[in-house]
């Protein structure tokens, strides 16, 4: 459902009045109430995302050639259509029970590189998230290592997942999306900026710590140097592992209270409540999040 559809003036003023039947549809869609949030404060928020996408478009009709970012280009004549969207909605949908139509997707009409697949950009004031992906993937579901159809799932998860405003779990969900056991279990390593940063720069400076002990200018042990560089990825892993422990004991959690689908619900609540099911506690609620939570809750029991 496009964006036009889904969010129009009479469904935002229903979302604001309540209207759970609308609430309902827009958190199908992908446009999840935030924590805390009511129904007009949510409806509001929708309202700038509506305001931001009809922006988008207009700017779309007014240049041929629309500069998003500095060096991302799109245009209208290379915008994804439903049916290539479609591979990944239906993941998205059979995971999350979302289908975040509303995000507008588009082929660079560049190059970003040769290892370059894609990327999502995002606005923090809107919420407007748009994708863009290699532009061979019109006419090839595999280049690389990059699937089209993974790729698109990945980042139209975290435009549906924007929301809940969460780090821990963002590329835990996010990778759920993948087919390799490997890239689902290690996706969330990196998580923070400077993750990757970190892992990367001690093990730089191995080899020149041990060029400058072989010309005698640092006399020092290298066993400090290997230490120095296990420290930051052993970090990681460690993290990675209470990551994926944490979200599959909430979901083991779930399912012995007879919950068909878990990974709906765990999508759709905070880090908190996520780690307070892990110790095999229900949190609860009362805001808008927590009426369709609790809805979801009671309708997927077996």
């Amino acid at each position: 459902m496009s964006s036009f559809r889904l969010l129009t003036p009479a469904k935002l003023s229903a979302a604001a009045a309540g209207d759970m039947e609308v609430i309902r549809e827009l958190d199908k869609h992908g446009l999840l109430p935030a924590p805390g949030e009511d129904a007009p404060a949510f409806a509001r928020r929708l309202s700038q995302l509506a305001a931001a996408l009809g922006e988008l478009e207009a700017a779309l009709k007014k240049h041929p050639e629309y500069e998003v970012a500095p060096g991302m280009i799109i245009s209208s004549k290379h915008r994804i259509g439903r049916e290539i969207t479609g591979e990944a909605l239906q993941v998205t949908s059979q995971l999350y029970d979302v289908r975040p139509e509303w995000v507008p997707g588009f082929f660079a009409n560049e190059s970003g590189g040769i290892f370059w697949g894609g990327c999502a950009l995002s606005d923090p004031a809107s919420n407007l998230t748009l994708f863009i992906i290699r532009k061979a993937f019109q006419k090839k579901q595999r280049i690389l290592v990059y699937n089209r159809r993974e790729l698109m799932a990945h980042e139209l998860t975290h435009a549906a997942h924007q929301a809940l405003n969460d780090w821990f779990f963002e590329e835990y969900f996010a990778y759920r999306t993948a087919s390799s056991p490997l890239r689902k279990f290690f996706g969330c390593c990196f998580i923070r900026q400077y993750d990757a940063l970190g892992f990367l720069l001690p093990v730089l400076l191995l080899p020149v710590a041990q060029a400058l002990n072989i010309f005698t200018a640092l006399q020092m042990p290298m066993i400090i140097f290997w230490i120095l560089a296990a420290v930051y990825p052993l970090f990681l892993t460690v993290r990675t592992l209470q990551i994926n422990s944490a979200a599959a004991r909430a979901e083991k959690f779930l399912r012995s209270m007879k919950i068909r689908n878990p990974a709906g619900i765990l999508f759709r609540m905070t880090v908190s409540e996520i780690k307070m099911l892990a110790r095999k506690q229900m949190p609860h609620g009362s805001d808008l999040r927590w009426q369709l939570l609790n809805e979801r809750i009671n309708n997927n029991r077996e």
